[in-house]
């Protein structure tokens, strides 16, 4: 009998979901009313992989703000090495609505780790971060999660296009064509590579610069960090710059407009 108690329970839960969907299909707003401060981050999602530092994490996948400007990072597979892409774009306010309406249904209101049964030696998790309530709640998706709630989350990042080479929202989602993202703060974050027993060749550059220091953060803001931004659009991802007779691997991490300094990257 518990049983049979527990198959109905569980068919019921599945048609009730499946309303909702449908609901939302709709476009009916059920959810409360999203943030309105054009300086608030409201949605946030990142991947963070099992193995680097943590100042070496890449952009945010993506990032919502309360205007529906919306920054989303890909990956350019056409060079090699692959360049990260970081693209600027606004989205209708319908399309927020519904996004902010899609990201409350799967739950992300409120802080939840969701776990997989299935052990991925350095799979990595997926961090969602959502502004409801007054403040930030972070949902920690582990790879390899499954059940009713990470499919409502993966039908939200399908639609924004998280983790898609180039890849952007559907047009009817945006109000004019996207460009690329002109940060007024970079952050510097060099370390020193050593020179001796490797097969590769990477390019060689000089740093033209104030000389680095590895393991340090450096800030540049606005016509600085059109320099730096500049500098390394010219330059191989992979490339190695000499610093007082020294190499350094060199990220150029243009921060966010919500990070102010080189302690957002610690977050």
């Amino acid at each position: 009998m518990r049983t049979r108690r527990t198959i109905i329970a569980g068919a019921l839960a599945v048609f009730m979901a499946a309303g909702v969907l449908a609901l939302g299909h709709l476009r009916l707003w059920w959810a409360p009313d999203p943030p309105r401060d054009p300086d608030s981050l409201v949605l946030r999602v990142q991947f963070v992989g099992g193995m680097g530092p943590v100042n070496a994490r890449p952009v945010p996948d993506l990032s919502l703000y309360g205007d529906g400007r919306l920054i989303i990072t890909s990956l350019d597979l056409d060079q090699a090495p692959a360049r990260e892409l970081v693209r600027d774009m606004r989205v209708t306010d319908r399309a927020y609505r519904e996004i902010y309406r899609d990201a409350r249904l799967a739950g992300l209101a409120d802080a939840r780790a969701i776990k997989s049964d299935v052990q991925i030696l350095d799979g990595g998790l997926t961090k969602i971060t959502l502004l409801a309530k007054g403040r930030h709640h972070v949902t920690t998706l582990h790879t390899g999660a499954d059940g009713l709630r990470v499919w409502l989350i993966n039908q939200l990042l399908e639609r924004l296009a998280v983790g898609k080479t180039k890849g952007e929202p559907p047009r009817s989602d945006l109000v004019g064509p996207s460009r690329p993202y002109e940060p007024t703060r970079v952050a510097l974050l060099p370390r020193e590579v050593s020179t001796k027993n490797t097969d590769s060749s990477p390019p060689i550059r000089p740093w033209p610069l104030q000389p680095l220091s590895s393991g340090g953060c450096t800030l540049h803001t606005n016509a600085e960090a059109a320099t730096v931004a500049q500098l390394f659009e010219s330059a191989s991802p992979n490339t190695h710059w000499v610093s007082q007779g020294r190499q350094y691997g060199v990220t150029a991490r243009p921060l966010l407009p919500d990070e102010t300094s080189c302690e957002a990257l610690s977050r």
